[in-house]
């Protein structure tokens, strides 16, 4: 789950080590440690994925684009931030979040809200951020929830961590996102990670890790 100061009240705390803040900040794969550490200074966030999984910086994704992400209408923002992530033998954009994946994929996102969103935006629009997971289930069904987490830190910035499966032909698709939002309801903070039912439950273990290091640092 997402890192800070939670309050007293969330289900569950959580605490942002100094190692891992020291770490998040080289934004490097540590010698030794088996991780690649991913920081954005300017939005104090961080998480780690496994050294051995392929990451994609904005400009790749921006330049190449993106099937998972549409980005053109986010271009102009100052501070947008989004890296993407594929743990194949052969790591490819094309294989992040797609359906067939047979390998963990995602992406984290940090985005600032539009003064139209701001006036809108709701823990339901956070739950449909990275798909419209509520109009799926609604038209045919297709979405089954496996497990929802909340999150609240003691800055405000409040979301949770969502598990869905997705029915796609006759298989089913996992898909794990930490959302939150700032308590001015300024920014969105995402991160994103799935691929077919059968992978995630065989790689669950190091998705956990993956998802637990997603670290916000609070002023």
């Amino acid at each position: 789950m997402a890192r800070g100061h939670p309050r007293a009240s969330a289900r569950r705390t959580t605490t942002v080590t100094a190692a891992l803040l020291m770490f998040a900040l080289s934004a490097s794969a540590c010698e030794g440690s088996g991780y690649s550490y991913i920081s954005n200074p300017s939005t104090k966030t961080y998480f780690r994925v496994p050294e051995a999984w392929g990451l994609f910086e904005q400009n790749e994704m921006m330049s190449a684009g993106s099937p998972a992400i549409s980005l053109e209408s986010l271009q102009s923002a100052s501070d947008l931030w989004v890296v993407a992530f594929d743990a194949a033998p052969s790591p490819d954009l094309d294989h992040v979040l797609a359906t067939s994946s047979r390998h963990p994929t995602g992406y984290a996102l940090v985005r600032p809200l539009t003064e139209e969103e701001r006036d809108t935006y709701s823990l339901a629009s956070l739950r449909n951020e990275v798909i419209p997971l509520d109009r799926l289930e609604e038209a045919d069904g297709r979405v089954e929830a496996v497990s929802e987490e909340d999150i609240e830190l003691e800055s405000g910035a409040h979301g949770s961590r969502l598990v869905t499966k997705i029915k796609v032909g006759e298989e089913f698709f996992t898909l794990d996102q930490t959302g939150l939002v700032d308590s001015g309801t300024h920014r969105v903070y995402v991160l994103v990670i799935g691929c077919k039912a059968a992978c995630y439950e065989a790689n669950k273990a190091v998705i956990d890790q993956v998802a637990d290091s997603w670290t916000i640092e609070e002023s």
